[in-house]
């Protein structure tokens, strides 16, 4: 055993730098594999408390997706690879067994060299990926979040392509020591069987893409070529539109409830809170510790009566928001199912943030279920993450904002970016006569002339509150925001960089593999021009049909599917240029591999 593992190691060794581009496809595989699984344990551990639930939900999804067709798509490299470096290894074996090897002894040295220079890819892989997440991070200002990366997932992750090497190398080696004529079995490296068919074939396509069709039928790869392309556009256009997609919703609908105003007054640390980017804070859907990672300032003193009466003396026209944060309870009803009353709701109580309101603006598209409540009427409207996660079925359903407070019915359901969607829109009237108290107020004023705005500043700087402009502090929002998002379309990029490699890899690989049977047509005087056009032929048949399938349905998930209430521009434009931009990178690689391949024919 110790010999074999030796000889295995002599071997990698040997091989290394002839084989460095199967090498650098397998640590390419590895890495984007650490890229994803690591995306999802940032999304998982930053978005689920601070990004309302249909945005998380599809940031979730579409990672997951992201993993399982990184996976997918190193399984079919390393399936080829390791045909490739069988196919070079094959003579030797054939000559190890022909003086006297023991099948035992094969087996298990080639076996170690797959399974070494996997572990030693593997390993290198996660490293240069766990750089790439922490380099990316840490220029955007994120680099804190990296805490959270599941180095276990990553690993687990990266053990399915190792398991899968060793299925496939142990498949592969068995199969062919069980051979009887090596002989036979090491010459027969071509994907056809002798020079008269290759006659046949000359005769029978007097063009370069008949020939190319005809290589692609008998490769024997379609189903794992239409699955490789497949999941390659598929992955890179859906993990592209999907953060851009639900980038560009949140922000359209983010804080427009305050569209109609010019100017905010809170506290410092009221105004803290909008100009914060909303999926990076540490939003704690739980009872009120007094920690610092809580929201503790819907705890504070709420605004004086006597600012708001100073206030008033100005003649200024304010509207009054009011935050706190209380232990809301669902109360039970009953649906009508099949023409039979059903029980629904648990009475389960969970702590959400209720925003008192004079006037709300919500607009159509964003109403998940229902409409604006009455204010005559002891209605509300909570976030989607309640609806989705709390309630059964919320218009049918009422609530109580604590255990002595009126019932309350559900009107409608918003997407809602405040609060992680754990939000419930409430009259502040209705909030008065319930007693509701603890919490801070916002107040949103409109156009002020620059007087007014003087006076206004000089009174609540005596009491240690801000007025800011609702633009530059919705600005400032977006703006770190954006960051955020920035900072996943840029690994983005990086992941689709990576998977036009694989591109590259998959192109140069076909040609290696089938590299005799090229070779032997140049010499039976066929073109080089007629030769690169069968090699361009076979590569485009397999990547294109897997591309327009892999590119429908990676646009319809992010935009359709996974954000129900998508908004994206230049989506066509997306598309479009990532289709070309595969199709160009494969054929460009197809004929440069056939010009090298061929080169060392001619010289």
């Amino acid at each position: 055993m110790i010999g074999q593992l030796k000889f295995a190691w002599i071997d990698f060794k040997r091989s290394f730098l002839s084989s460095l581009f199967t090498f650098i496809s397998q640590i390419i595989t590895y890495s984007a594999i650490t890229i994803s699984i690591g995306l999802f344990s940032l999304m998982k551990a930053n978005l689920q408390m601070s990004l309302d639930y249909v945005y998380y939900s599809s940031y979730t999804l579409i990672t997951i997706f992201f993993i399982v067709v990184c996976i997918i798509i190193g399984v079919i490299v390393t399936r080829r690879s390791i045909d490739l470096k069988f196919q070079s290894q094959k003579d030797d074996i054939a000559v190890m067994k022909n003086v006297g090897g023991k099948s035992r002894w094969i087996y298990s040295y080639f076996l170690f060299n797959q399974i070494l220079t996997a572990t030693i890819m593997l390993v290198l892989g996660m490293i240069i990926g766990l750089i790439v997440l922490v380099i990316t991070g840490v220029s955007f200002g994120f680099g804190s979040i990296f805490n959270y990366v599941g180095f276990l997932p990553i690993l687990g992750g990266n053990l399915v392509i190792l398991v899968f090497s060793y299925i496939k190398a142990h498949y592969t080696i068995l199969k062919f020591i069980s051979e009887k004529d090596f002989e036979i079995s090491s010459s027969s490296l071509s994907n056809y069987k002798s020079i008269f068919e290759f006659d046949a074939l000359i005769n029978k396509f007097n063009s370069s893409v008949k020939l190319g069709v005809k290589n692609f039928l008998r490769s024997g790869k379609i189903l794992t070529s239409l699955l490789f392309s497949f999941f390659l556009i598929f992955s890179s256009i859906s993990f592209v539109l999907g953060p851009l997609t639900v980038a560009e919703t949140h922000t359209a609908n983010l804080d427009n409830r305050f569209g109609n105003y010019t100017y905010a007054i809170g506290s410092p640390e009221v105004i803290s809170f909008f100009n914060q980017s909303l999926p990076v804070q540490e939003y704690s859907n739980s009872s009120y510790t007094g920690l610092g990672n809580d929201l503790t300032y819907f705890y504070e003193t709420s605004l004086s009566s006597q600012l708001l009466t100073e206030l008033q003396e100005t003649g200024v026209d304010y509207h009054k928001y009011f935050i706190s944060k209380l232990q809301i309870q669902e109360l039970s009803g009953h649906d009508i199912v099949n023409e039979v009353y059903m029980p629904i709701g648990q009475n389960r109580k969970v702590y959400a943030t209720i925003i008192g309101y004079e006037d709300i603006n919500f607009e159509e598209n964003e109403y998940i279920a229902g409409t604006n409540p009455r204010l005559s009427k002891n209605e509300v409207l909570i976030g989607d993450t309640l609806e989705a996660k709390f309630f059964e079925n919320s218009t049918l359903q009422k609530l109580k904002l604590h255990d002595d407070s009126n019932d309350y019915q559900i009107s409608g359901a918003v997407i809602d970016s405040f609060a992680a969607g754990y939000s419930v829109y409430c009259p502040l009237n209705k909030l008065i006569s319930d007693g509701v108290s603890n919490g801070t107020n916002l107040l949103m004023l409109e156009n002020l002339d620059g007087a007014v705005y003087d006076e206004i500043s000089e009174i609540l700087e005596g009491y240690g509150y801000q007025i800011v402009d609702i633009k530059s502090m919705i600005e400032q929002n977006l703006s770190n925001y954006n960051s955020f998002t920035t900072m996943f379309k840029v690994l983005g990029g990086i992941l689709f960089a990576i998977f036009s490699f694989q591109v590259i890899v998959y192109s140069f690989l076909y040609f290696l593999t089938y590299r005799k049977d090229f070779e032997l047509l140049y010499r039976l005087g066929i073109k080089k021009r007629s030769i690169y056009g069968s090699v361009i032929t076979a590569i485009l048949l397999q990547i294109i049909p897997g591309i327009a399938l892999g590119s429908y349905f990676g646009a319809i998930i992010g935009r359709y599917f996974l954000v129900p209430y998508a908004v994206l521009s230049n989506f066509a434009v997306i598309i479009i240029s990532v289709i070309v931009g595969f199709i160009l990178i494969a054929t460009t690689t197809s004929i440069y591999a056939s010009r090298k391949g061929l080169e060392k024919v001619i010289t």
